[in-house]
């Protein structure tokens, strides 16, 4: 029984701290992966042309980022009147991300097979 305490008064709140800080760290680096993830789908890739390339995932984001960002603000809305609190921003960017990714790789597929003559 004894060895479930701590040695030291602080010692439990150090470790409190180590946990809280290692969550907040997974929680960083999990919404920079949804970030790159979210970049590389968003992607239009031309062969042989690298500046079309560029231009056209430029436009294509410019062009694609309201809608993402009207689904995500009606799905925190509609989550913040459920809960009856704010989501934090984090949270919010996550499902904005997630909520990007699916859209985009509903587009990919469709400039996909477009490039390649099947629809």
């Amino acid at each position: 029984m004894s060895e479930n305490l701590p040695l030291v008064w602080g010692a439990s709140e150090k470790i409190f701290n180590n946990r809280l800080n290692m969550q907040r760290m997974m929680e960083r680096i999990s919404l920079a992966v949804l970030a790159v993830v979210y970049l590389l789908a968003s992607v239009r890739y031309f062969p042989g042309r690298a500046m079309h390339s560029v231009v056209e995932t430029l436009i294509h984001v410019m062009s694609v980022a309201p809608i993402s960002l009207g689904a995500t603000l009606v799905i925190v809305t509609v989550l913040q009147r459920l809960v009856k609190e704010r989501l934090p921003f984090s949270r919010t960017a996550r499902l904005f991300l997630v909520v990007a990714i699916c859209l985009e790789f509903i587009l990919g597929l469709a400039h996909y097979f477009a490039i390649n003559g099947a629809v």
